[in-house]
């Protein structure tokens, strides 16, 4: 099973030091995902209050959370999100079958 996760960061002072040094975050994070035996599918640097985005997948969601625990540990961000993509139908038939079998509390 292969999960697809965004991770999304700001980079503190070391790591925008890096950048401007010409440090290639590029092949970083693509080093970092052949690593977890994932791949990259989209990154980019953005403007506003996360400097980073990168699509990618992994085998499993241990792996997804190494990865989240590795980019944590780097020190490199202020702010990290990881998140986890979901195919939304088999979301809403599991809630379909369970709704079912809720009972609301003044029934």
């Amino acid at each position: 099973m292969t999960i697809r996760a965004i991770l999304m960061g700001s980079y503190n002072s070391e790591g925008a030091k890096g950048i401007i040094g010409g440090s290639d975050r590029m092949a970083a994070i693509q080093a970092v995902a052949e690593a977890a035996g994932g791949s990259v599918n989209f990154a980019s640097f953005m403007r506003g209050p996360m400097d980073i985005i990168v699509d990618f997948n992994v085998p499993d969601a241990n792996t997804l959370m190494g990865v989240a625990a590795a980019a944590h540990a780097s020190g490199t961000f202020t702010n990290l999100m990881v998140h986890e993509c979901i195919d939304n139908g088999p979301v809403v038939a599991a809630a379909q079958k369970i709704i079912k079998a809720y009972v609301p509390a003044n029934a």
